[in-house]
């Protein structure tokens, strides 16, 4: 019997005001691995946007050129999205990809944080992100 190797790799971000987009490497996978989570526990509590106004966060594998474009996880905070809005303190579950292939990375892969804001934007409170992996 193998006992699955399960990691948990943290990158913490700051806030952001409405015009702010932010894109930071959250980790550098050390060996062929399958994301199985990715949360943010957010700093102060933040009610989702409108449609037209919002933020999106997501966390994208860039492979190990550092320029790849696989989403691996998002989401969405606008108001009526399941997940929408971030409350103090509280983890909140990215949705993973339902492609399976884009859950598996390589050694070396770089996997990016990003909250982008649409048209005017919303804030973002800052805090922390938290991937699982394991070991494949």
């Amino acid at each position: 019997m193998t006992v699955p190797w399960v990691q948990k790799a943290t990158l913490d971000v700051t806030s952001l005001t409405t015009s702010m987009n932010l894109s930071a490497v959250a980790l550098v996978a050390p060996y062929a691995a399958t994301i199985s989570a990715v949360q943010y526990v957010p700093n102060g509590t933040q009610a989702g946007g409108i449609a037209a106004n919002h933020r999106l966060l997501s966390l994208y594998n860039r492979g190990a050129a550092g320029t790849g474009t696989t989403r691996v996880a998002t989401l969405d905070l606008t108001s009526g999205v399941a997940g929408g809005t971030l409350t103090d303190n509280v983890p909140s579950s990215l949705t993973l990809t339902a492609t399976t292939s884009f859950l598996t990375v390589a050694a070396g892969d770089v996997l990016e944080w990003e909250s982008s804001m649409s048209a005017t934007g919303m804030l973002d409170p800052g805090g922390r992100v938290i991937v699982t992996f394991n070991r494949v």
